[in-house]
């Protein structure tokens, strides 16, 4: 597996996606402060690069599954965990951290019916773990 292309997405696509949900986390957190602007573009830019990465790694340990063959010189040899599902690990618990932030920031609902933004991200969010 050394050497070969593990990418899913090409870096255009990677970039269009990452664009897209980009704009899908700006239009669900428009209302926050302005005051805070600036803190929520660079948490919005994180949280969509993370997002799109977590699908494409993903989809890398669907392909490859989750554990690896790795070979240190001649004689040592196994299997463990494999690097995508480090990544994955890492990636969700920082990626919730974030959208959790920026749910903190939104203001309180007045109106109750209509579908929070916020709990639609915490759903996939959870969904990923």
């Amino acid at each position: 597996m050394i050497g070969e292309d593990l990418s899913i997405y090409s870096e255009k696509q990677r970039k269009n996606k990452i664009k897209a949900e980009k704009k899908r986390l700006e239009d669900i957190f428009s209302n926050i402060d302005t005051s805070r602007k600036k803190l929520v573009e660079s948490l919005i830019e994180d949280a969509a690069f993370q997002r799109i990465t977590l699908e494409e790694t993903r989809a890398i340990i669907s392909r490859d599954g989750i554990i690896e063959t790795y070979q240190n010189g001649a004689n040592q040899k196994g299997i463990k965990k494999s690097s995508a599902v480090e990544v994955y690990d890492k990636l969700v618990n920082t990626y919730s951290k974030i959208i959790k932030q920026l749910c903190d920031m939104l203001p309180e609902r007045v109106n109750l019916d209509q579908d929070d933004p916020a709990e639609e991200l915490l759903s996939f969010v959870a969904g990923l773990k």
